[in-house]
């Protein structure tokens, strides 16, 4: 069976005491404690591991049949279309991307990698690390990315750092130039998988470190 032979040869496959390489029906077998999904050639999942579900908080029969280009939102779907499409048009290799899910109030940031060996494509996913730490805000442009991140509106902003409206709708189009984003949404999924906003708090906040500047 060649996806048996293509467990076998992802990168996250696993040895056995004593160095040898589990066989294929021991890897098939093992299949729900790993962290793969199989995409069909319309990028849909088929098989998916537990493992993988887990990292959406979802059952593996949830999430059989959903297209996995929409899994993290609008804003990554046509980035990951791109790249599965060409990752099945070469046949062979892989690509990783570092992207975001929802976890009720909170998000996650993932580490996804697609492989592709003789046309079939594995995905995995993983939590990640800050991908981007280098990234740096002035402290009047994080504050804005918190807000924007809340959900508050150029009204709510420019009351809140007592400036025009105009000035605070400037502010908010420089934060979204910053992050190469064209609506709000977008720039707030990036700043969370490039690691500016830290997932695990509530309401957002831009990331504590000596990289991102935050005096004043």
């Amino acid at each position: 069976m060649v996806w048996t032979q293509i467990i076998a040869d992802f990168s996250f496959a696993e040895t056995r005491g004593g160095g040898g390489r589990m066989t294929g029906q021991d890897l098939m077998a093992g299949m729900h404690g790993r962290n793969i999904a199989f995409l069909d050639s319309a990028f849909q999942l088929r098989e998916v591991s537990a493992g993988f579900a887990q990292q959406f908080d979802a059952w593996p029969e949830d999430l059989a049949g959903v297209d996995f280009t929409c899994l993290f939102g609008p804003e990554h779907e046509m980035v990951l279309l791109g790249l599965c499409l060409s990752l099945q048009s070469r046949g062979d290799g892989a690509f990783r991307e570092h992207v975001g899910v929802r976890r009720g109030r909170f998000r996650q940031v993932l580490g996804v990698v697609v492989r592709a060996t003789r046309g079939v494509l594995v995905a995995s996913a993983h939590p990640s690390p800050r991908p981007h730490a280098g990234f740096t805000l002035s402290a009047p442009n994080a504050r804005v990315l918190e807000r924007v991140a809340e959900g508050w509106t150029a009204d709510q902003i420019a009351t809140d750092l007592d400036i025009g409206v105009v000035s605070a709708r400037n502010l908010v189009a420089a934060v979204l130039a910053q992050f190469g984003a064209t609506s709000e949404l977008s720039a707030v999924s990036k700043a969370y998988a490039w690691g500016v906003l830290d997932p695990s708090v509530w309401p957002p906040r831009v990331v504590a470190a000596p990289a991102l500047t935050r005096a004043g």
